[in-house]
């Protein structure tokens, strides 16, 4: 499976919050300075993540290839467990929900920079 990037429309963030709570456990809310990368790792499980202000330069390996997408405010990601990838904020930073799958805690893994997909 690949990621998919789609554009909810716009709701309160309260309605954000509630449709991402798990039925038990909870999710992160993450704040990136411009320029924050978390360079390329991987994920036990299936992960969502919502922006909520900013832009977050996501990008992953599919296929051998690598792939980018800047996700913008409303941009809905979803990446499928083990999916490699990573992330860079833009500018002025960004805000963005990370609902991991069913709540749980994922197990997550970076590559060691040797392993890093050409760009």
């Amino acid at each position: 499976m690949s990621p998919t990037i789609t554009i909810e429309p716009e709701a309160p963030l309260t309605d954000r919050i509630n449709a991402f709570l798990p039925a038990q456990g909870s999710f992160e809310v993450q704040h990136d300075q411009e320029g924050k990368t978390h360079d390329w790792h991987r994920h036990s499980i299936d992960e969502t993540l919502f922006v909520v202000d900013g832009v977050l330069n996501v990008f992953w390996l599919q296929d051998g290839e690598v792939h980018r997408h800047a996700c913008g405010p409303n941009s809905k990601l979803q990446l499928p467990a083990n999916t490699v990838h990573g992330s860079t904020a833009g500018e002025g930073g960004c805000v963005y929900l990370i609902a991991p799958e069913a709540g749980r805690t994922a197990e997550t893994t970076f590559l060691p920079e040797a392993e890093h997909p050409a760009t």
